[in-house]
């Protein structure tokens, strides 16, 4: 009766030993565990290491109890901040460039109100914090991952969108002065000055030295190709058409310093637009040859509708400024003969030569304006006949990625120039053109937004291509983080049970665990 007796007791306490060790299991699996801290209680010692020596595991000179606790809330949100900000790519400042150029047509709209002016100025409020945000994110990922500058730099791709950076801060600057110079003081003046200084230098080097990192460090073939080539060269043409806008606003502040930008302007567009037709002709001979890019970059056939619409309307800007110089300040790009005294006879000297600069402006104008109008049919026409014949799902969130932002700032561009052949011809059919196409980029923006916004939350739009270099695309931290010694953390991994026996092998755990209950 006493070897009954103790047989069942073994077997009683073995019962009650597997079903702990089964509900435990299932709260692990319920609540998400995906770890288990070892931790010793206030009477029972300190764990050094996750021991698994057998005579660790049998000993009941010490008890060690396990806690299951579920993964916290906040350090799962941070883990999906580092991997955002590890893969937020330079191509993100494309969504200022878009959100930029939306602000900008809301509060320039031909048929305007006083409501789409003050939404223009929200929206430039939310660019500028998006700006900021992606400029922090931007910063961190250079100086806490190692190799990430020169892997983004050296990639055929993501090397090429550090041009959307300067575009994405111009359309900042150019807000300034739309909303703060004109109807402000001379510190708002200053501050485009200062923010357009920045934006030309930064434009010049992207687009120069993109250029040579992409002849002397990149591989490139006609065949891979792609109008992400002009991303790098068009910053330079936004920038020149920036000066225009900026000159206009500060010309009653400083009438000389309007003109030294009017003049950078226009060497800058001379840097930008023709740089930017000769890669659209190889484009051309690349889409010639092989056809309409891959289904992934398929909405990059409106890019050359970038600095064909952006060169119109910078040409007609800085037109407009050297008139308005002339006429309202007296002050010319002409030479003027040293023998020439008469006032009068200078100043119709300066009237002519501002005249002339801007007539030529406007022609210039309207002949890019042809092109842009030439790139938006095709792009468009490419990207319908994809969508009906192809994938009717192409426009849903499977599809997206961030190179839909090529339906907003190459289109918005073209509506500026747009908006300014109806101003400067005072023509009702260009008006109306430049509402409608106003009115698409602005319904083209919402639909990015929330498109953006869905992937955001699902954690799809994070795939920076640069990362493909290292391993499992997780490169080196600058400053590894050491974990704590006051507790030891084991992996789930880690916890066996014995398919022979009742017998639990836990880390740190021997057979007293039963005898806890």
């Amino acid at each position: 009766m006493v070897v009954k007796s103790t047989a069942a007791k073994n077997m009683s306490h073995d019962t009650r030993r597997d079903q702990r060790i089964s509900r435990d299991d299932q709260l692990a699996s319920v609540s998400g565990v995906s770890e288990i801290t070892i931790a010793e209680s206030s009477t029972r010692g300190r764990l050094s290491s996750c021991d698994t020596n057998p005579a660790s595991i049998g000993s009941r000179s010490r008890n060690y109890e396990v806690k299951h606790e579920p993964v916290n809330l906040s350090r799962r949100v941070m883990r999906r901040v580092e991997h955002a900000i590890l893969n937020i790519s330079p191509a993100f400042f494309s969504f200022n460039m878009g959100t930029g150029i939306t602000s900008i047509l809301l509060y320039n709209l031909p048929f305007n109100g006083g409501w789409l002016r003050r939404l223009g100025v929200v929206v430039f409020i939310f660019n500028v914090v998006l700006f900021i945000l992606f400029a922090v994110a931007s910063v961190v990922r250079i100086l806490r991952w190692k190799g990430i500058f020169s892997a983004t730099l050296k990639n055929h791709l993501s090397g090429l969108y550090w041009g959307t950076l300067p575009m994405g801060f111009i359309t900042i600057v150019n807000m300034i002065a739309f909303t703060c110079v004109q109807n402000g003081k001379m510190g708002w003046a200053r501050t485009a000055i200062g923010l357009w200084w920045v934006d030309v230098i930064l434009s010049v080097i992207i687009n120069l030295g993109m250029v040579y990192v992409m002849i002397t460090r990149q591989n490139h073939t006609t065949e891979a190709m792609s109008a992400a080539w002009l991303l790098p060269i068009v910053t330079c043409v936004v920038a020149s058409s920036s000066g225009g806008v900026v000159s206009s606003a500060i010309m009653s502040y400083s009438p000389q310093l309007a003109r030294s930008i009017i003049i950078v302007s226009y060497i800058v567009w001379g840097i930008g637009v023709p740089f930017a037709l000769f890669v659209i002709c190889n484009y051309l001979h690349r889409s010639f040859l092989y056809g309409a890019p891959p289904v992934a970059a398929l909405t990059s056939t409106y890019l050359p509708l970038g600095p064909c619409g952006q060169g119109s309307f910078g040409i007609m800007a800085l037109g407009k400024a050297v008139r308005e110089l002339a006429y309202n300040h007296g002050i010319g790009f002409a030479v003027i003969p040293d023998g020439v005294a008469d006032a009068v006879l200078r100043r119709n000297i300066i009237l002519q030569m501002a005249d002339a600069v801007y007539t030529g402006s406007l022609v210039t104008g309207l002949i890019l304006w042809g092109l842009s109008f030439c790139w938006y049919v095709l792009a468009t026409t490419v990207l319908l006949d994809h969508w009906w014949n192809t994938n009717r799902a192409y426009f849903g969130r499977e599809s997206f990625s961030v190179g839909f932002t090529a339906l907003i700032f190459p289109i918005g561009v073209w509506a500026t120039a747009t908006t300014t052949l109806a101003t400067e011809f005072d023509s009702l059919v260009f008006k109306i053109l430049g509402t409608i196409i106003s009115l698409q980029v602005i319904f083209n923006w919402i639909y990015v937004m929330l498109l953006t916004i869905y992937k955001v939350c699902d954690g799809t739009l994070f795939i920076a291509p640069e990362l493909d270099i290292f391993p499992e695309r997780n490169p080196p931290l600058r400053w590894v983080r050491h974990a704590s010694a006051t507790a030891k953390t084991c992996r789930k991994e880690d916890i066996e049970l014995s398919f022979t026996s009742t017998e639990e092998r836990r880390v740190g755990l021997g057979d007293s665990y039963g005898e806890n209950d």
